[in-house]
């Protein structure tokens, strides 16, 4: 079965305050090799190409020698960890265009790699989520006093202005050398409206870069950060599943009196937990079956969220609105 990973953002301590858990592959111990040629391979986040939640620009080695390639391999697999067995080691190189040289940062991050447009695609899905912080472990190793950033981005799809609306942002630099393992903390500042439907998070070796087009980055070659241990902060709420396996639909949302649930696929012993937004518990019902229908005419008015198991094991998340 299809790996999925979990946020959880449920306290697990009556005594603790904040929620905090890995990112998908965020502590870097999967790792799969990419062969191009009997000479020419490189090391890739996740476990094969549909597992890489978070990834990196490594695929521009695989530019050809026609197109001016192949592309520099800019984030390596390191034993130098903070914990566990790896790390991730983004170094800042040049890529050579024929007269132009494009400066390439080592990118860890939810971004995918545009080869025609020399540019990042950017953001997962991550519905309803709003974390709090955006926190890892670092050193770093600048060259002619270079940066090193921390990125992360809520944002929203303006249906009616047909653009990406910002909802949360927050941002972190680093400029002077960091040689033991210190923890780096980006808060998310707030000021949009609007449910998040999506999640950037990046962290780069050179903090001048530009994923709109790469012809606009700027930094020195050779600046070198380490990475580990990646994870996001809530304050309180509910588990979400980042790469759900089982597809939910509900409707009508908003609700009154009771919702419909319908399943991608039918799973053995499922439950669909209610959650209110300080976390408490409203409610579990049997999902098992491809639809089902349940009694929501006990719940106030207000956002509600849900968890999707089976047998325990978490499906899916997400959230609704009761409205009377």
């Amino acid at each position: 079965m299809k790996r999925f990973f979990t946020l959880v953002l449920l306290a697990v301590a009556l005594n603790s305050a904040y929620s905090q858990s890995n990112i998908p592959n965020g502590d870097f111990e999967n790792w799969y090799n990419v062969v191009l040629s009997a000479t020419l391979n490189y090391d890739e986040l996740g476990t094969g190409p549909t597992d890489n939640w978070i990834s990196t620009l490594n695929s521009l080695a695989a530019v050809p020698p026609t197109a001016g390639g192949p592309g520099p391999v800019t984030v390596f697999k390191t034993t130098d960890k903070y914990s566990g067995t790896y790390a991730a080691k983004a170094v800042s190189a040049n890529f050579p265009l024929g007269p132009v040289s494009i400066f390439i940062p080592g990118m860890i991050g939810t971004a995918v790699m545009d080869m025609v447009g020399v540019k990042a695609l950017l953001g997962r899905p991550c519905a309803d989520c709003k974390p709090l912080h955006l926190k890892g472990y670092y050193k770093f190793e600048p060259v002619n006093n270079d940066s090193c950033a921390a990125v992360i981005l809520l944002s929203r799809w303006n249906a009616t202005a047909k653009k990406r609306d910002t909802v949360g942002y927050g941002r972190w630099v680093q400029k002077s050398p960091v040689t033991h393992y210190t923890e780096f903390d980006v808060p998310v500042n707030y000021t949009g409206t609007g449910a998040v439907d999506t999640i950037t998070i990046l962290v780069v070796s050179s903090a001048n870069f530009d994923v709109v087009s790469f012809v606009g980055s700027q930094g020195e070659v050779g600046n070198t950060m380490y990475v580990d241990a990646l994870s996001l902060e809530y304050s309180a709420g509910i588990e979400q599943a980042l790469m759900p396996e089982v597809g939910v639909s509900l409707f009508p949302n908003p609700a009154s009196d009771v919702l419909n649930i319908r399943l991608s696929k039918e799973i053995r012993h499922g439950s669909f937990d209610i959650y209110n937004g300080s976390g408490k518990l409203m409610g579990s019902f049997n999902a098992s079956s491809l639809e089902s229908t349940i009694p929501v005419y006990s719940l106030v008015n207000g956002t509600y969220y849900f968890r999707l198991k089976e047998e325990g094991k978490l499906l899916n998340t997400g959230s609704f609105v009761i409205k009377k």
